[in-house]
C-alpha cells in the first residue's frame, strides 16, 4: 500500500512540474519579441487625405499619448515587433488588429486577439467600417481615427461584414 501511495505522489508531482513547464513555455513564447519600435510620426498626413490614427489615451509607462500613425495601405496593431503600431500593453496580443483601406473606406478587423478590440465602446465581432472620429480601444490604449483635418463625430452604427475585394 505504501508503494502505491508513493507512486501516486510521484506521478502527481511529475504532472504538476510538467504543467508549470508548459505554462512557462507559453508565457515566454508570448513575451518574446515585445520590445517596442520607435513609432512613425507624420503630422501632415491629414492634409494628404490618408488619415491618421492618433493615441488619445494610454498608460503613462507606454509613452504613446499624442503619437500619430499615418494610414497608408494596411496598418497592423499589436504587441509584437512586426506590427507597424507596437502597443507595449500586456492586454494587447502580439497580432491584435489591422486597419486597411478597401474601395475608399477604412476597415478595422480584430485578428483573433484574446481580449478583443473595441470600436466606440462596442466589442468588434467582425470587420467594421471606420468613420472620422471613431475610438478604437486595444488593451488600455485608445486611438482616434482621423480621416480629415476637421472633426466630425461618428455617431454611426457599427457596420459589419467583409469588404468587397
Amino acid at each position: 500500500m505504501e508503494i502505491f501511495l508513493f507512486v501516486l505522489r510521484t506521478m502527481f508531482l511529475v504532472l504538476v512540474y510538467a504543467f508549470i513547464f508548459i505554462l512557462l513555455s507559453y508565457l515566454l513564447k508570448d513575451l518574446r519579441g515585445t520590445v517596442p519600435r520607435a513609432p512613425v510620426r507624420q503630422p501632415d498626413a491629414l492634409r494628404n487625405k490618408a488619415g491618421v490614427l492618433r493615441v488619445v489615451s494610454a498608460p503613462s509607462a507606454c509613452g504613446l499619448v499624442g503619437k500619430e500613425f499615418p494610414l497608408a495601405g494596411e496598418l497592423k496593431l499589436g504587441r509584437g515587433p512586426e506590427n507597424e503600431v507596437v502597443i507595449p500593453d500586456r492586454f494587447a496580443s502580439n497580432r491584435h488588429a489591422r486597419l486597411y483601406c478597401r474601395n475608399g473606406q477604412y476597415w478595422l478587423e480584430d485578428l483573433g486577439s484574446k481580449n478583443g478590440t473595441f470600436l466606440n465602446g462596442l466589442l468588434l465581432e467582425g470587420p467594421a467600417v471606420l468613420a472620422n472620429g471613431d475610438h478604437i480601444k486595444i488593451g488600455n490604449v485608445i486611438f482616434r481615427f482621423m480621416r480629415w483635418d476637421y472633426e466630425v463625430e461618428s455617431g454611426h452604427r457599427v457596420r459589419t461584414g467583409a469588404p468587397e475585394k
